[in-house]
């Protein structure tokens, strides 16, 4: 069975490359090439392997070509990639840069209305204690007409008793007919003396009773006026101090310590205030009045540690990726803010830069003093933008947000330290964004 078909194969080629004669006419003369079979079968294997190769080397050629259209198509496609994730990069960096514009501007606001309601409220204290002296001017007055009209009542009392006398005294003169002309024109003359100086006491009485009137109604006025003016300041003490209060109570400061210190280095305009002692005005008015000015020299000394205290965040967004407190057996003393490289890294309080540079296992660090024995760290940065010794101020920008150091990515490393003891940054960052 197996022979029959190489059998056929063999008849097949031996017919297809039977030996022929190619004939060729040149000047009358006749010549013939001979073709053998193997001669035949060689050709057409040589003619084969030409076209084949012919064949592959255009194929490689356009699958190349195809090849490199469709990388230039990629290089293309990633190239606009790019230029569409840089553009969205930009865009999002000026809208950072708007965004803490706009919050600059509402600090400087705020700064500017607290500064506008400290100067009311001084003005406002100002005209009580004008109130006050003007109101112990008018009760030393009523107390001196007071006086007068008691003095005239007594006079006018004892011109009657006198009159009374003269009178008895002329009825016993009419009984003695002797010296009766002269007693009369004694006693007339007496008589008219005493009804003058009566009539004249009793006008001035008149005059002193409308004076008096006149003098109560301005106390009551003026009594009024205080009571407003006490009443429109305590609401704006206890409104001022009740924001303070929370907003330190919420970051767990030791607020006496900071009051205290806070106390010694004041130096605002006006200084602190000085209750009214008991001898300015009566007992239960002093004392609201000193508890009032109480209020407003610790609202004042509230407002001035919260703007030097590192309330805030040091970042514009941003992602928390890591808390303050335990990692597992060691302790972590700080906050981590993750964002794209670069990203701006701000101060969060006034100070001065007491390192830049590099730290073992924090990489980039800066690092700025306080008021009130507060310290902030800013770690893992890219590049600082301070250097040891400036001032900076609350918002501007110390440094590049990286990943120097012992980092897993880009992120910011937030300390805040009081005395060198590392504190919660989250309940500061908290308590301004709830109170501020």
């Amino acid at each position: 069975m197996s022979s029959r078909p190489s059998w056929a194969l063999a008849g097949a080629l031996q017919n297809a490359f039977a030996a022929r004669r190619i004939y060729i006419r040149t000047g009358g003369n006749t010549r013939y090439l001979s073709l053998r079979p193997a001669a035949q079968i060689g050709g057409a294997m040589a003619i084969a392997a030409l076209l084949g190769w012919t064949g592959f080397t255009t194929m490689a050629f356009v699958a190349d070509a195809l090849d490199g259209h469709s990388a230039r198509v990629r290089l293309e496609t990633m190239s606009g990639a790019y230029q569409v994730r840089l553009a969205a990069y930009d865009a999002r960096q000026r809208s950072l840069e708007e965004r803490l514009n706009q919050a600059n501007e509402r600090r400087d606001a705020i700064t500017g209305r607290l500064s506008d309601k400290q100067a009311r409220l001084i003005e406002t204290a100002n005209h009580l204690q004008e109130s006050d002296a003007e109101l112990a001017v008018l009760r030393e007055e009523f107390i001196a007409r007071t006086d007068a009209r008691r003095d005239d009542a007594i006079r006018i009392a004892a011109l009657e008793s006198e009159l009374a006398g003269l009178r008895l005294a002329l009825a016993g003169a009419e009984t003695s007919a002797a010296d009766l002309d002269g007693a009369l024109a004694t006693l007339g003359g007496a008589i008219s003396e005493v009804i003058a100086e009566r009539d004249r006491a009793v006008g001035e009485s008149i005059r002193l009773g409308g004076e008096v009137a006149r003098l109560t109604g301005s106390i009551g006025r003026m009594a009024d006026r205080h009571e407003r003016l006490l009443s429109r300041l305590d609401v704006a003490a206890r409104t001022g101090l009740a924001g303070l209060e929370t907003l330190f109570g919420r970051s767990n400061i030791d607020l006496d310590r900071i009051l205290a210190q806070a106390r010694r280095d004041y130096s605002g305009s006006g200084g602190p205030f000085v209750p009214l002692t008991a001898a300015d005005g009566d007992a239960a008015g002093d004392t609201r009045v000193a508890a009032l000015m109480e209020n407003l020299e610790t609202v004042n000394l509230m407002r001035f540690a919260a703007e030097r205290l590192p309330f805030g965040s040091p970042v514009i967004g941003g992602r928390r990726t890591s808390g303050f407190g335990p990692r597992g057996r060691s302790m972590h003393t700080g906050l981590d803010i993750a964002a794209p490289r670069g990203t701006p890294i701000y101060a969060t309080a006034d100070g001065i830069v007491t390192f830049a540079g590099r730290q073992r296992g924090y990489g980039r660090v800066v690092k700025i003093r306080h008021a009130f024995g507060f310290e902030t760290v800013y770690a893992h940065l890219n590049r600082a933008r301070v250097k040891v010794g400036q001032r900076v101020g609350r918002g501007d920008r110390i440094g590049d947000m990286g990943s120097t150091g012992r980092s897993t990515g880009n992120h910011v490393h937030y300390e805040i330290r009081i005395d060198n003891k590392p504190v919660n940054p989250v309940k500061f960052i908290e308590a301004a964004r709830d109170v501020l």
